[in-house]
């Protein structure tokens, strides 16, 4: 299962994170991507962002968001556009900071989702 994959490349590259996969799994009787993802990495990246200083930690992320990118599964990408980059894109400051991270693929899935949210595909 596509959100099998997901997970266990997360944890393995961040098994911080374990403790609060299983309060979710917990909590939700099952995994739930865009809600793990949403409640627990985007909140801690956008504080990570926010203090802009532990630049490592940030760039292992923005690594991670770019093998997200990549990846066939329409799952995995749709996580990353509409659940990461959607929360990272509400606070202009922040999104800011996320763009010098973002690696090719991720800039891409980002400014959709941001021209999506500013009316672009809309205006005559």
């Amino acid at each position: 299962m596509d959100s099998d994959i997901l997970i266990n490349q997360f944890l393995r590259l961040f098994p911080e994170f374990y403790d609060c996969y299983i309060e979710h799994l917990d909590l939700n009787q099952e995994f739930l991507g865009h809600v793990f993802f949403g409640d627990e990495v985007a909140t801690y990246v956008e504080g990570l962002l926010r203090e802009n200083d532990d630049t490592e930690l940030i760039e292992k992320f923005f690594n991670f968001f770019e093998w997200m990118a990549i990846q066939s599964d329409l799952y995995i990408v749709q996580v990353l556009s509409t659940t990461i980059l959607y929360d990272l894109g509400g606070q202009s400051d922040i999104l800011q900071i996320a763009q010098s991270y973002m690696k090719p693929q991720t800039k891409r899935l980002s400014q959709e989702i941001e021209d999506l949210h500013s009316g672009k595909y809309f205006i005559d």
